[in-house]
């Protein structure tokens, strides 16, 4: 059972430019095992019961797919960076994407959402100190 679903697409797409469509990325390509397959991976390695979280932890854990996924895709991404019209006036000129970066800020992001499921919110008892113990009585 997979995290993402196509539904999640849009959502990987914008992670990566918000101009990016499905002709530009289509969905068979997030579908491929070495972006949306590696990036689920992962997330299960790093947490095995990735599959069956719940509420908020289960949000955390899509939402760290969706950007694992699209970080991934980041260095296969090609945006036209240019357009040009002769005689009809028209140019167009995007700024350059330095697509490792993006990439390394999306792992980093993907990252803060699987802390927030992998590291405890709440102390236990065990890890909290001991400040005072109990003294046992002996008379001589």
């Amino acid at each position: 059972m997979p995290i993402l679903t196509s539904a999640d697409y849009p959502a990987i797409r914008a992670a990566l430019h918000t101009s990016i469509t499905d002709t530009i990325l289509p969905d068979a390509t997030i579908a491929l095992d070495i972006y949306q397959g590696a990036a689920e991976a992962e997330i299960v390695r790093r947490d095995p019961d990735a599959l069956t979280r719940t509420d908020d932890e289960l949000t955390h854990i899509e939402n760290a797919a969706v950007l694992l996924t699209a970080a991934f895709l980041a260095p296969a991404v090609e945006l036209v960076q240019s357009e040009y019209i002769p005689g009809g006036g028209y140019r167009y000129q995007r700024p350059e994407v330095n697509w490792q970066d993006r990439a390394a800020v999306l792992r980093q992001r993907a990252e803060t959402e699987l802390a927030a499921v992998l590291t405890p919110t709440t102390v236990t008892s065990a890890a909290r100190p001991t400040l005072f113990g109990k003294a046992s009585r002996t008379y001589t």
